[in-house]
């Protein structure tokens, strides 16, 4: 990457991490209000198979301090920020150029990016650069200022935290089998669930909420205590569809929200996977939106 005149472009580091992730809050602050990402989240996404640290993250420093960055993130995602005060220069740009150039050279098939669709501006700029939108996405919240009521699990499923380890691989193998059947979804290694999930930062079992039938984990939900709950993910397996244990995955993420003090309980999900209808009947609702804009390379 070519900088812009006065600033200096290099690979991060792990020493960057801290700077990284106040640069990109600070992003968040300005441009939607809200704080959506911490510290054990980038450390899981840069321990994922294939990620090469000399080549697939890019700062831009004007002097010591961070004012953008690009990271390729997975085989297709990109992620891009740069400092409310450091627009207007053309490193957006020059990041864009960059990451794609840096994805075909990885053998890429598709870069995109989600961006809220509030960044109007953000949208226009990707579409000119030929980025075309994929799919949808939602955070969801749901409000319990009194205690909620308990959700219970069909006959038969026990709803419980995770035994570890022996229940480890099944689980993570549910997760990446549900999410399998979404439209033009790359496989995920089993390792980079471990990473994304039980070797997160700060992980605990109960964590890990699954629902089980004997032996048998035949749901989950992992859920981030982040000052509020966050449901990170949630999947049911296709035969065990149907009978509320998707439900009973909610009500106990509500619960412990509303237990440690929270007055609501959020997350995300996109069209691809065709639960926001769910969501909605159990009484969330959307807080904001957003598109993936992505090039085939």
């Amino acid at each position: 990457m070519i900088a812009p005149e006065g600033l200096i472009a290099r690979p991060l580091t792990l020493d960057d991490v801290d700077a990284t992730i106040a640069m990109v809050n600070t992003c968040e602050l300005i441009d939607s209000g809200e704080l959506m990402w911490e510290r054990a989240d980038l450390l899981s996404d840069i321990s994922v198979e294939g990620f090469e640290p000399e080549e697939d993250w890019l700062g831009v420093f004007d002097g010591d301090r961070i004012v953008a960055w690009a990271f390729l993130q997975g085989p297709r995602r990109l992620w891009i920020d740069v400092a409310p005060d450091a627009r207007g220069r053309g490193i957006g740009t020059s990041l864009r150029r960059w990451a794609v150039a840096r994805a075909r050279e990885r053998g890429n098939d598709r870069l995109g990016q989600t961006i809220e669709d509030t960044r109007t501006d953000v949208a226009t700029t990707l579409r000119l650069a030929g980025f075309t939108p994929r799919h949808t996405s939602w955070i969801l919240q749901m409000d319990h200022p009194t205690e909620p009521p308990t959700a219970d699990p069909p006959t038969g499923i026990e709803i419980r935290a995770i035994q570890m380890p022996n229940e480890e691989d099944q689980t993570l193998e549910m997760f990446e089998t549900a999410f399998s059947e979404f439209d033009d979804r790359l496989p995920t290694p089993l390792d980079d669930w471990r990473a994304s999930v039980t070797q997160r930062a700060g992980f605990e079992p109960d964590d890990l909420v699954v629902a089980v039938e004997g032996a048998r984990v035949v749901g989950g939900a992992f859920l981030i205590d982040s000052e509020e709950i966050w449901i990170d993910k949630l999947a049911v397996a296709a035969t065990y569809r149907h009978r509320g244990i998707a439900r009973a995955l909610l009500g106990t993420a509500f619960r412990r929200s509303f237990d440690r003090g929270y007055d609501h309980t959020s997350l995300s999900t996109d069209s691809r996977t065709g639960a926001l209808t769910l969501y909605e009947r159990v009484g969330m609702r959307v807080t904001r939106s957003f598109t993936n804009w992505a090039v085939d390379l």
